[in-house]
């Protein structure tokens, strides 16, 4: 979630967001108060509240961001990628973990701390997630199906990878041995691994 575009200085409701962000990362969506995100934004807690009615409001924003930054990432790697089932599916997987290792605060927040959104405002945040699994479920069953994975539960192999890939924030650092697209690259073949792809 960058704040900046064309070098420009953030929005005061963009610098809400990253400050929000920051907050819920630290200290979880109980221990994150307004008027604490108020004051690292540089602005009164009656600023925020122009912007966001209320806590619930601002995580929402945050993943539903983060969730489609991540699909249109998806999708974008899969026009580039030919017919290739396994091929699909490896680039499907890079592009996802490369999200979140770039992303890793807002992926570890939106896994961490989604549960504490009401069903209405956990409806507007999960439609890009559920898309992006049927994404996954869709190459698998194509590859199955073509005798080139031989998985034998897709929905759970793709929940299993992509449980997989939401670990990368807990031990991914930006300045250790690998870079993200290193990790993203390892992932794939991880995940090509699970389903029983054999290249020969």
């Amino acid at each position: 979630m960058n704040s900046r575009s064309n070098g420009a200085l953030p929005s005061i409701r963009e610098r809400i967001l990253e400050t929000a962000l920051d907050e819920f990362y630290t200290c979880g969506f109980h221990g994150a108060t307004m008027r604490n995100i108020a004051k690292a934004a540089g602005c009164s807690a009656a600023n925020v509240y122009n912007h966001f009615e209320n806590k619930s409001e601002l995580l929402v924003e945050i993943l539903r961001r983060a969730s489609d930054e991540q699909f249109t990432a998806t999708r974008n790697a899969l026009r580039k990628t030919g017919d290739d089932p396994a091929e699909r599916w490896r680039a499907a997987v890079a592009a996802h973990s490369l999200y979140i290792a770039r992303n890793p605060r807002a992926c570890l927040v939106a896994n961490s701390e989604l549960r504490y959104l009401g069903e209405i405002d956990r409806k507007r945040v999960v439609g890009s997630r559920d898309a992006q699994e049927q994404l996954f479920v869709d190459i698998a069953e194509e590859a199955v199906a073509q005798g080139i994975f031989s998985v034998r539960r897709v929905s759970q192999a793709v929940a299993a990878v992509l449980t997989m890939c939401a670990g990368i924030p807990l031990w991914f650092r930006e300045d250790g041995p690998l870079t993200a697209e290193e990790v993203a690259d390892d992932f794939a073949l991880y995940a090509l691994n699970l389903v029983g792809y054999s290249a020969g």
